[in-house]
């Protein structure tokens, strides 16, 4: 067997698709909100039997490799790789040999292999580096806290990495389209984009190294922190650093910290909450929310203590919110910069205590008496229960604590500032979508701000007429979901129409099916090379067996709310219609001669 067809038999699609999707069962089906696209009422099916999914209403369907590459938006190699991964399946046995291979293929595994092979390039050159004193003395790292991050020192040299990656069967070409090299303007020679720098992996949310994060470690050199632009595989504004890392903590401690830059989600990993992840030196977009969201609604803001920190909590609010997440904001004391400067701090405290309480136990028990080995793993457990407890101490939901800042910084009792914090409140407000929430943010402003709810919510509809800003719960438009007469329905029930043994399924009455039945035999006589001749010669081509398969998923989902009645009166309605348009098919037919048109005509004109 291939790896494809080994990874979807040892993949179950209902035990992968529940990881995102809240199916419930229905019929032998589950059915639920579909991961694609917004809706209210379900139209995601997963058929078990059949190990498929399909969304009948924006239409994407397939298996459980399909599944996945559209909710975790990863290309077809990597959800192999990953559910591979997860079924304990050892991808290398079916490569020759994996590298060369690699080397071989298209652009993006192309990067994703240079990146590999720079990272441990990386990685060899920063023992003894001036980037691992920086690491170590400077920012105060353990040496566990690196090898989790796989910081690494680019050294200060033009060729060596280049050499290094063309005996990996990399030619100049692949090293500049990926941005790890450049070539001079005077001598168009090729050189290393990334010299004497400490050096951070960026990892996307399933663990390819997509491009590098690099610090100048000299006070004269710039810029800071080395960016570039996209690559095949590096999209800033589709990458979260840490997350690869961050989102096996979730569950322990039920949330994702969000922090401004890399060093403020390795801090967070070295003081025990290995919860940070950080956008790549871009605003938070959709498609971070989006990512975010597939992986917990519990999302905690943790901004630098200043008025950029302030106005880049309210952006980043604002686009959380067009996703239904609802951040926390974290607090933490005003004389710390930054969350890194305020866990440092805290640590230095701790390991006071520590050393203290280290001196007393000595006294009280000379000899010992613990195993190091066995209080860890307590430890470590203990430490996730205390700083579980802590978030929820020190962060508060963050439309209170924008209209709090607000209060702060602005004076409410001038008309003119009043006014501007109003209509501050109004633009965030008009981001979300959940009426319940918008109401209890209104009740929250009118309390805060001492006005009457009834008239604020009068100013808002005002606000949003004058505005180009869309806020569609304000405008209550409806979800139209696909229903019996829509063109999806028609589809599915001619599919079944012309398979018998569906057919008979759907109605009681065997005789509504074989009176139809008779035209669309003769019909699959006259046209041999049309689905209808397929289907009653009884050779099915996949994409026909697919077809029926979703004609049947699709019959579950309408039956379950809808009265036999009005099934009956769908179908004879919809079989009108065929008829009609059969006579038109057969009218224009260059098949047949006139005789056999007037005969077929009669028997059609006669159902």
């Amino acid at each position: 067997m291939s790896l494809r067809d080994d990874v979807l038999d040892r993949t179950d699609i209902v035990d992968l698709v529940s990881k995102y999707v809240d199916i419930k069962k229905a019929g032998k089906n589950r059915l639920g909100l579909c991961p694609f696209h917004k809706e209210k009422s379900p139209s995601f099916t997963v058929a078990e039997d059949k190990q498929i999914f399909k969304c009948f209403w924006c239409g994407k369907g397939g298996n459980a490799i399909t599944f996945h590459m559209e909710v975790e938006r990863i290309d077809f190699w990597d959800s192999l790789k990953s559910l591979a991964e997860s079924a304990s399946i050892d991808v290398s046995s079916y490569q020759k040999d994996p590298e060369k291979q690699a080397a071989d293929k298209s652009v993006k595994e192309k990067q994703k292999l240079m990146n590999k092979r720079t990272q441990q390039f990386f990685q060899q050159h920063f023992p003894g580096s001036v980037a691992q004193s920086y690491a170590l003395d400077q920012r105060g790292l353990s040496e566990a806290t690196i090898g989790t991050f796989g910081l690494g020192y680019a050294p200060d040299s033009y060729h060596d990495q280049i050499v290094a990656l063309r005996a990996k069967w990399f030619d100049d070409n692949d090293l500049i389209q990926a941005w790890l090299a450049k070539t001079g303007k005077n001598s168009g020679e090729t050189y290393a984009f990334f010299r004497h720098r400490l050096t951070f992996p960026i990892h996307d949310h399933i663990g390819n190294i997509v491009w590098f994060g690099a610090r100048a470690l000299d006070a004269d050199q710039n810029p800071k922190y080395l960016n570039t632009t996209e690559t095949a595989i590096y999209n800033k504004s589709k990458i979260l650093f840490g997350l690869d890392k961050a989102k096996n903590n979730i569950k322990s401690y039920e949330s994702l910290i969000i922090v401004e830059w890399y060093m403020d989600v390795i801090a967070l990993h070295q003081h025990g909450l290995p919860i940070g992840i950080a956008t790549c030196g871009t605003a938070l977009t959709t498609a971070h929310t989006k990512l975010i969201s597939r992986h917990t609604p519990h999302l905690i803001f943790a901004f630098d203590n200043d008025s950029a920190g302030f106005e880049a909590t309210i952006r980043w609010l604002k686009v959380a919110y067009e996703q239904d997440l609802y951040p926390k904001v974290l607090i933490f004391p005003a004389e710390y910069k930054d969350v890194d400067d305020w866990l440092s701090a805290t640590q230095k405290n701790t390991e006071t205590r520590n050393q203290k309480q280290e001196v007393m136990e000595t006294d009280r028990h000379p000899e010992g008496g613990t195993t190091e080995g066995s209080s860890q793993d307590q430890a470590t457990q203990d430490n996730e229960e205390v700083w579980k407890e802590k978030l929820k101490e020190i962060s508060v939901d963050g439309f209170g604590w924008v209209i709090g800042q607000y209060q702060i910084r602005y004076d409410l009792d001038n008309p003119v500032e009043r006014k501007k914090v109003v209509q501050n409140l109004f633009e965030l407000l008009s981001k979300i979508e959940d009426y319940s929430i918008l109401q209890m943010y209104f009740t929250k402003v009118a309390k805060e701000l001492s006005m009457n709810e009834e008239q604020l919510w009068k100013q808002f509809r005002q606000w949003i007429k004058k505005s180009s800003v869309r806020n569609s719960t304000y405008r209550e438009e409806e979800e139209t979901r696909p229903d019996s007469s829509s063109k999806i329905a028609e589809k599915y029930l001619l599919w079944a129409l012309v398979h018998q043994w569906f057919a008979l399924k759907l109605w009681a009455d065997n005789a509504i099916y074989t009176k139809y039945e008779v035209v669309l035999k003769q019909l699959a006589q006259y046209f041999p090379t049309t689905v209808l001749a397929e289907v009653y010669s009884g050779s099915l081509s996949p994409s026909t067996q697919e077809s029926l398969v979703e004609a049947e998923m699709f019959w579950e989902l309408q039956v379950a709310d809808t009265e036999s009645d009005k099934i009956t009166s769908v179908v004879q309605q919809f079989l009108h219609q065929q008829i009609y348009k059969l006579q038109r098919v057969v009218m224009k037919s260059k098949k047949l001669d006139h005789t056999q048109k007037q005969e077929l005509l009669a028997k059609i004109r006669g159902l």
